[in-house]
């Protein structure tokens, strides 16, 4: 037998025995001085696998956690017409017969994870996970990916799903399985996404209130038709009806709402455009393999802020893997558990005070790093250094990293989207403004300018959700404008205080029917919205490289018959000649998109001071146009213009 202590080892390992040393501490000294990134790819080096050895496995896996006895939203996950495998994470509060209430056919399909079960599973993350927090849900997620999950779904004990299965869109979408995506408009980077669902007056946790009013008014609904072949749907919220997850604030001052709240199950799915944010949860929620990564919920935030706070990271590094996150309908009826509303309004407060500057860090943020395991590492130091969780959370970020691989999940790679270097031309784009009322009657027009104009037409809605006195409710105003087959872009917004900024010595004299404030603040609505959806146009423009020969102008409501002659169309702008009441609405008209520019940015004129103070809509609309395009007044086709006038319950 040889004993190798330190005055038996062979000559040449003694000699080298010192040099070895110093390197050691040479290689310690250098780790130290490394930056994060070198760290990150020393953590993700590969470990030992967690002892865990699954005794059931399954690629469709639902995880929850609990501190009750089996609910009947429980009882129905596990009665789907597709099979799915639970988690259920307890906590010291769960009963620990909790099984025992379960038909025993039901017993197999169910991994519940007791405290002591969870302690011997081994991983890195358990030494940070305090019991009595939700964030011990990471544990289960795990377990699930550890057990072959491909798809999680994760969900609340009092969320009962209205239909006989979870709904899963396909993870690879076509446009017909998720035909919209919704953008933010100019003062905020968030929508609001309940108002696409038809609820345009309640906002979801998470949204911060005090951009409540920019985002109504900017568009509380702004969607465009997908132009993508394949949607990668990585994260599916589908939302949850009666008692939707709203915050505290909006629980307090509006308590009659609450338990009747229903969305709109006619709107189809719709994907949250890159640079775009809304709040998602983890109530109705499902994710594919692809974004596994991203189910890790914060530790050291409460219980209100972690999944928020989980949900607007993950949606900054999903661009960076081409993933989307996507919003459907309502699939659950949630009969809340009980919960004081004040003491949830205290641990929301992060919420209020830090959802906008946080997306607008993340915004911001960017990273060179060549993979996705090493940019959440950093994000997770850039969030902590932002002051948006607590410096602890960086470790307990690499734990989850750690555990990841050690249940041998793969990340996905960095995905750079490329952009079409020609430009695609475009036969016109039809601008339409005003009021969301009898937006069936567009059809009939719709269907008369594609005859006549030929080619490739896209359709832009730009139209206010305001009261109209003596007219159908909104949802069913907003319903009927959402259901036009051929719109391309959509933005519903209500109506705001606007400043023409017209200069002090500029004393213009508005001259309009009775010339009432009610007038001249709807003409200068008109003037305002024209100009909006000339900048939609030229921003859809620019981000799709397109262009467009033609552009038209009308009202929703407009019934109108295209010129006989459109052989000029081309080269000149043609105006109606008859508008209808209150005489100053300007119809329909068409011309060029070069030329259209001046009668469509008429709004910018205003602050310049016309020339002419004495200020009537239909000459001043006439002499701003003649000293940029040519135009003409078409007196027989505009001769049958007319408005459909909407009532109480019809239009």
């Amino acid at each position: 037998m040889y004993h190798y202590g330190r005055n038996h080892l062979p000559k040449i390992v003694r000699n080298f025995t010192p040099i070895i040393c110093i390197s050691l501490v040479l290689l310690y000294v250098a780790s130290k001085l490394l930056n994060t990134k070198t760290s990150t790819f020393h953590l993700l080096a590969s470990e030992p696998p967690s002892p865990f050895i699954c005794s059931l496995r399954g690629q469709r896996w639902i995880v929850i956690t609990t501190i009750f006895y089996p609910t009947l939203a429980i009882h129905k996950f596990l009665n789907l017409s597709t099979q799915w495998n639970l988690v259920i994470v307890a906590d010291r509060k769960t009963p620990t017969d909790w099984m025992s209430r379960l038909h025993r056919s039901d017993q197999s399909r169910v991994l519940f994870l007791s405290l002591d079960g969870q302690r011997s599973l081994g991983y890195s993350i358990l030494q940070y996970l305090p019991e009595g927090s939700y964030a011990r849900k990471n544990i289960g997620y795990l377990v699930a990916i550890a057990c072959g999950a491909k798809i999680i779904f994760e969900s609340d004990d009092d969320n009962l799903l209205e239909t006989n299965d979870i709904r899963v869109l396909p993870k690879e979408a076509s446009p017909n399985d998720v035909p919209w995506v919704s953008f933010h408009r100019q003062r905020s980077p968030f929508v609001n996404i309940y108002g696409s669902f038809g609820q345009p007056h309640i906002w979801p946790r998470g949204f911060p209130v005090d951009e409540l009013r920019n985002v109504t008014e900017d568009g509380w609904h702004s969607v465009r038709r997908n132009q993508d072949k394949i949607t990668n749907t990585y994260i599916q919220q589908y939302l949850a009806d009666l008692d939707p997850d709203v915050d505290a604030l909006y629980r307090l001052t509006h308590p009659l709402s609450i338990g009747r709240i229903q969305f709109d199950p006619q709107q189809p799915p719709i994907a949250i455009q890159p640079f775009t944010f809304s709040p998602y949860n983890t109530q109705n929620t499902v994710t594919h393999y692809e974004a596994f990564w991203g189910l890790y919920l914060p530790v050291t935030t409460t219980f209100r802020v972690c999944d928020i706070w989980r949900g607007f990271w993950v949606q900054r590094l999903l661009w960076d893997i081409d993933g989307r996150l996507v919003f459907s309908t309502a699939t659950v009826k949630q009969v809340r558990n009980a919960h004081s509303y004040i003491k949830d309004m205290d641990d929301e407060s992060q919420l209020y005070h830090q959802s906008g500057s946080f997306v607008r860090f993340l915004t911001s943020w960017s990273s060179s790093l060549p993979s996705l395991a090493e940019r959440i590492a950093q994000l997770a130091i850039d969030i902590a250094h932002g002051g948006f969780w607590n410096v602890r959370e960086v470790d307990i970020m690499k734990a989850w990293l750690h555990d990841l691989q050690s249940v041998g999940y793969v990340f996905p790679s960095i995905v750079s989207r490329t952009i079409r270097s020609t430009t695609l031309e475009k036969r016109a784009v039809v601008c339409i403004t005003g009021y969301t009322k009898c937006a069936y009657t567009w059809n009939s027009t719709d269907f008369t300018v594609r005859q006549r104009l030929q080619g490739d037409i896209d359709t832009i809605l730009f139209l206010s959700s305001s009261f109209i006195p003596n007219s159908m409710p909104l949802i069913g105003r907003r319903t009927s404008s959402h259901a036009h087959l051929n719109v391309t872009m959509a933005v519903f917004y209500e109506d705001r205080v606007i400043d023409p900024m017209i200069p002090d010595d500029c004393h213009i004299r508005f001259h309009l029917p009775k010339n009432t404030s009610a007038h001249i603040h709807n003409y200068l609505q008109q003037l305002w919205s024209a100009k909006q959806c000339y900048d939609l146009v030229k921003d859809y423009e620019r981000r799709f490289n397109l262009r467009y020969q033609l552009l038209v102008h009308t009202h929703i409501n407009t019934l109108t018959r295209m010129p006989e002659d459109t052989s000029y169309v081309n080269r000149t702008v043609i105006l109606s000649s008859v508008r209808y009441n209150p005489h100053y609405d300007d119809g329909f008209t068409l011309g060029p998109l070069n030329m259209m520019q001046h009668y469509m940015t008429r709004w910018d004129v205003l602050r310049h001071c016309p020339s002419d103070n004495n200020h009537r809509p239909d000459m001043f609309r006439l002499k701003h146009l003649s000293r940029f395009a040519n135009f003409t007044v078409d007196v027989q086709s505009n001769a049958h213009d007319n408005v459909a006038k909407d009532k109480a319950n019809y239009c």
